[in-house]
């Protein structure tokens, strides 16, 4: 690391090719991190880079799980990055940021990247206490020095003027593997892309079609509140292929509710319940009108038996909350009232984004009998 910090300046100046000190951040320190941090190889694989043909702007070394990834362009992983003018480096618990680039583009990948590595530095529980640099400057100018700041986790500088010993960077090291090995854990069996879908659903105003989170959803709803103004009030029925589901933290699909849409339903609704116009309610202190709640006629958790999205307009019910709490909980004969009521309202509108469904196996959905009629 010495070296490196002491001769990079200089070395960037000559032709990089089977330079001395490209040969000691590709195999030098890659064989010095096996050995002495003790790292498995089995477990681990470790990379270092000084650019291709090109010296790199942020020369790295960086250590990967296997079963996560091997790639500094994807996924989690724990880098040694030399700042671009050499007055130090960090060691950083970070991510790949190409996999959000070449996924949202440069401009929201950013903040892509970033809220991810706040969602997940917000859920660790072993991070160590000297790893608890909340932020990065390597001193470049370049795309991927920027992607490393904002992929950045935890971590923790070693200024060049006073490097710290070797026992201490390997003590750091093995507290942050401990860390690393947490993340492993929260991914669970998922993809490194499921795992991201999973965590940043809430940022993107999706919530999963579940109890623990309906609080939350309809939380939400009240405060996605759209302008009368906006150019996209108005949407108009059409049939919209469903999207894939998310991965949970259980390892089951399930399906997401966008509270943004939920709110332009409310809206249309002109916030009264569709069962009856009437029904009072509290107002609510986010929209300043009277409070209703979204719901799904054709639940989200049905949407395997549908080729097109049931997260529509069509399927979005505004009902007050004492109706809204009967439909899920009250007896047979009340739930199918408000059923037959709401299937009349709505039945064409479904059928012409290529939603169908017989008032019959609309009551299957809720668990009222049929006695075998079919309608």
């Amino acid at each position: 690391m010495e070296r490196v910090l002491t001769e990079y300046q200089q070395a960037k100046n000559v032709g990089g090719k089977g330079h001395p000190l490209s040969e000691v951040v590709r195999i030098k320190m890659k064989e010095t991190l096996f050995k002495e941090a003790g790292l498995d190889p089995n477990i681990y694989h470790v990379v270092g880079s000084v650019g291709k043909g090109l010296w790199a702007e942020i020369p790295w070394v960086s250590i990967f799980i296997k079963d996560l990834t091997i790639s500094a362009t994807r996924g989690y992983y724990i880098v040694y990055l030399f700042n671009a003018d050499g007055t130090g480096l960090y060691v950083s618990l970070n991510q790949g940021w190409t996999y959000f680039k070449e996924k949202y583009g440069t401009k929201i990948g950013r903040e892509k990247i970033r809220e991810t590595a706040l969602i997940v530095r917000e859920n660790l529980n072993t991070m160590p206490q000297n790893m608890n640099l909340l932020s990065i400057d390597l001193k470049g100018r370049g795309d991927l020095a920027r992607g490393y700041e904002l992929g950045h986790i935890c971590g923790r500088f070693y200024d060049a003027d006073n490097l710290s010993s070797s026992e201490e960077i390997l003590n750091d090291l093995q507290g942050l593997l401990l860390t690393y090995k947490e993340v492993e854990g929260l991914i669970g069996n998922r993809s490194i892309e499921q795992f991201n879908d999973y965590i940043l659903l809430n940022e993107d105003g999706l919530f999963l079609e579940d109890e623990a989170s309906e609080e939350e959803y309809q939380f939400a709803v009240q405060e996605s509140v759209i302008s009368k103004k906006s150019d996209d009030i108005h949407v108009e029925d059409q049939k919209k292929e469903r999207s894939e589901p998310t991965v949970n933290k259980g390892g089951r699909k399930q399906w997401t509710r966008n509270a943004v849409l939920a709110s332009k339903a409310l809206m249309f609704s002109n916030y009264k319940c569709e069962i009856e116009g009437s029904h009072e309610t509290f107002i609510s202190k986010s929209t300043n009108m009277p409070y209703v709640e979204s719901h799904h006629l054709i639940p989200m958790a049905r949407q395997k038996d549908f080729q097109y999205d049931l997260d529509q307009l069509a399927n979005l019910i505004s009902l007050c909350p004492l109706c809204h709490r009967l439909i899920h909980l009250g007896t047979d004969e009340e739930k199918e009232k408000l059923l037959r009521k709401l299937f009349d309202q709505r039945r064409g509108r479904l059928e012409r984004i290529g939603i169908e469904i017989t008032f019959s196996d609309l009551k299957r959905v809720y668990g009222i009998s049929t006695n075998g009629g079919v309608e």
